[in-house]
């Protein structure tokens, strides 16, 4: 199993679009220290990509102790409301990311697996933008 991130749209599952807004893998981003990733934004000076997560509250109930254990020390887990974000803010960080990724392949273990998930985000995140539709970062654990 273990730990992927996936887009949520907002977009109800009965529209004909709902699977085409989630087809992306997510593991090998996921398998990324979330420092690596911030390192790759700040130098690209974008929003860094877990500042994306969100998740409705009570869905959280099931994973606290899992979410815990992936904070750092001094990190505080507060679920409040989800937040919606423009897809747009969303695929400039991830087209940002790539780049900053063909340029230091060196820092990541499996580059091309998560450029991969990447591009599959920047295809869900243009067609989120196409229709105005907001999406967040969520993570399947």
């Amino acid at each position: 199993m273990g730990i992927a991130y996936y887009i949520c749209a907002d977009v109800p599952e009965t529209d004909e679009n709902h699977e085409f807004f989630m087809d992306m893998d997510g593991k090998a981003l996921a398998s990324v220290e979330e420092e690596v990733l911030e390192l790759l934004a700040q130098r690209a000076n974008v929003k860094p990509l877990m500042q994306f997560f969100s998740m409705p509250e009570g869905e959280w109930d099931d994973y606290v102790d899992d979410i815990q254990d992936l904070l750092d020390e001094d990190e505080v887990f507060d679920p409040q409301q989800l937040t919606w974000f423009c897809a747009e803010e969303g695929l400039k960080t991830v087209l940002a990311l790539i780049a900053e990724i063909d340029k230091t392949p060196h820092l990541l273990s499996a580059p091309e697996a998560v450029i991969d998930d990447l591009e599959s985000m920047a295809a869900i995140l243009s067609r989120l933008a196409e229709h105005g539709i907001r999406w967040h970062l969520a993570i399947d654990i």
